[in-house]
């Protein structure tokens, strides 16, 4: 077999190729030192992306779902801020909660009474929105800070108002 560099054939360009590469060895003297492992790259910490736009009449977003009218509010909760908490649901929480919070493997449903972190009064619903669920106890992984979103305090007190409604269709 004939080795080939730069134009010479034979043993002599192999002794020639084995030497210009005996430099490239780590450690050695003008070579390199070796990466064996990088860890996760510096990530600017920035808030997080502003929920997707509504599309109006996209079931996807909310739009197309029927509102639901609500009972009992508790004091300073409107009908208004269920309505729009409705619409910001379809944005970020359905997508693990389900679409009306009819739950799914990921997170549970909040359309029932039924409350695994809290017992369900307005202002718990508030903080959880808030502060996420970091370990939770029946599902796979933790709810982040207003599930991902870029919610405002007023747009987390709508979607705790529509949490709220949902889970107390029935009338208490």
């Amino acid at each position: 077999m004939a080795y080939v560099f730069g134009g010479r054939r034979g043993p002599a360009a192999l002794l020639l190729a084995m030497a210009l590469l005996a430099g490239c060895k780590p450690g050695a003297e003008g070579g390199y030192n070796r990466v064996s492992w990088r860890g996760d790259p510096k990530m600017p910490a920035t808030a997080f992306p502003d929920p997707p736009p509504v599309v109006p009449g996209s079931t996807a977003a909310g739009g197309g779902a029927q509102k639901i009218v609500a009972k009992n509010l508790p004091s300073g909760v409107t009908q208004a801020m269920v309505d729009a908490g409705q619409t910001s649901f379809g944005t970020v929480c359905a997508s693990c909660h389900g679409q009306n919070g009819t739950g799914s493997p990921a997170a549970p449903k909040l359309a029932d009474n039924q409350w695994i972190h809290i017992s369900g009064q307005f202002p718990e619903i508030v903080n959880i929105i808030n502060v996420g669920v970091a370990q939770p106890k029946e599902h796979p992984a933790p709810m982040p800070p207003k599930g991902g979103g870029n919610f405002n305090d007023e747009q987390v007190r709508e979607l705790a108002a529509y949490v709220y409604a949902l889970s107390h269709q029935g009338g208490a």
